[in-house]
């Protein structure tokens, strides 16, 4: 009865699987693993495709890219099973128990349930910018996600049956890395279901270096805009736009746009969550001018 969906790329899902695998074949009911590389050709699918060789698991490299939202669709298509947990290939359960936390979440109807993030506090990470910005803004106690269900919503640890997900997709307009996240969860709200946050959560693996995490802000914010542009977000509710909004009215975007390549080398430099956070709103003053 259970679904277990992993989107990869250029990324070895295969201790995750065996873990997870290890877990469900604890518990007395049906399942499946899938996990979907999205045509990276990565040498790294080699420890992939031996997710082949498990029990009711199945691992897919696709021939070229889809993007995102896209991969996580197809996954959803794919499914047989009526519960689907979505997790992102570079996390890893905190609780040893992690499958049977969601397994408790089956007889509920019309909500979908979010466990969680935390990061692991090893020497390597503790000076990267990737890493401070999770624990700050992602790494978020239960008592406030509760208070804030889709401000915490993330698509790296979630269950969701597979009914509502046939009423909300994730959007594929959205090709570029980010925001995909936030737009769901504003749809499951519209459709009119509930984000429930659990005490359940992954260890995000996937720390990237400054630039690489730098270079992915930015196409997230290129696909805030995007979403504005479309007209499938409203601008009002996002503080970032509406600071920018501010800018502008005291005709000062292009003097905040001009900065966004200084600001761009000192993040990186010196791993500053605020000074991103100064990055962004410069970066979207620049994309607002492109755009005109």
């Amino acid at each position: 009865m259970l679904s277990v969906l992993i989107p990869t790329y250029h990324y070895n899902a295969l201790l995750l699987v065996q873990e997870l695998h290890r877990q469900l074949l604890l518990e007395n009911f049906i399942f499946e693993i899938i996990c979907f590389d999205d045509g990276s050709k990565s040498t790294l699918n080699t420890e992939n495709e031996k997710i082949n060789l498990l029990h009711c698991a199945l691992f897919k490299s696709l021939p070229k890219n889809i993007g995102r939202s896209a991969i996580r669709n197809l996954l959803a298509e794919s499914a047989q099973y009526q519960w689907l947990l979505f997790l992102d290939a570079d996390v890893a359960p905190v609780h040893a128990n992690f499958i049977t936390k969601y397994s408790a979440c089956f007889y509920q109807t019309k909500t979908v349930f979010c466990g969680g993030l935390l990061y692991q506090n090893k020497k390597e990470n503790l000076k990267l910018l990737r890493y401070k910005y999770g624990k700050k803004h992602e790494e978020i106690p239960l008592e406030i996600r509760k208070k804030s269900p889709k401000k915490y919503f993330f698509s790296s640890n979630f269950l969701i049956k597979k009914e509502i997900f046939k009423t909300v997709r994730f959007e594929e307009k959205l090709k570029k890395y980010g925001r995909e996240d936030f737009l769901f969860s504003l749809d499951v709200h519209k459709a009119g279901y509930k984000i429930e946050h659990i005490a359940n959560e992954v260890y995000h693996l996937g720390i990237e270096e400054n630039a690489a995490f730098v270079s992915k802000t930015k196409k997230a914010m290129e696909n805030l805009i995007f979403l504005c542009n479309q007209n499938l977000i409203d601008e009002k509710g996002i503080t970032l736009l509406n600071f920018t909004k501010k800018i502008e009215k005291i005709k000062m975007t292009k003097i905040a746009a001009s900065f966004y390549p200084f600001l761009e080398k000192l993040v990186i430099k010196k791993a500053s969550v605020f000074f991103l956070n100064v990055l962004k709103v410069s970066y979207l003053c620049h994309l607002k001018l492109k755009n005109e």
